[in-house]
């Protein structure tokens, strides 16, 4: 049975482990584009390290070709996603999210301090939320 995805978009939390252990991603996924997200998913176990992660996220979320492949980078796509993806919110699905950065515990922890900024910024300026769902 599907359930409301406001069972698990929650409304300041940016990173998300849903409460739903009988979903799969795909099912998620698909319950997220009727209220306009724009929805990413990545495989953890594909994420060794933040080489990985930029381009992964450069790739999925269409971050412009001007990208520069570095935490700054990131903050300024991730802030600017309403500018070249026009959603009503945006959502990274990470499956396997404990093999997600696994050896890169630094890396995980500036991957989620930058996210959390982004959306802090993407919620004030555009009322869009911002959410990375973990599997």
């Amino acid at each position: 049975m599907m359930r409301s995805p406001s069972a698990f978009l929650g409304d300041k939390e940016v990173f998300l482990k849903p409460d739903i252990t009988d979903m799969k991603a795909e099912e998620i996924e698909k319950l997220l584009p009727p209220l306009g997200f724009f929805v990413f998913r990545l495989d953890g176990a594909g994420v060794k390290g933040k080489r990985e992660l930029l381009a992964v996220l450069a790739a999925g979320l269409k971050f412009p070709a001007y990208f520069g492949y570095n935490w700054d980078a990131l903050l300024d796509c991730l802030r600017s996603l309403p500018d070249f993806i026009q959603a009503r919110g945006y959502a990274v699905i990470i499956e396997r999210f404990d093999l997600f950065l696994k050896d890169s515990p630094a890396e995980l922890e500036d991957f989620r301090d930058i996210a959390e900024t982004a959306a802090g910024f993407l919620s004030e300026k555009y009322k869009l939320p911002f959410k990375i769902i973990t599997l």
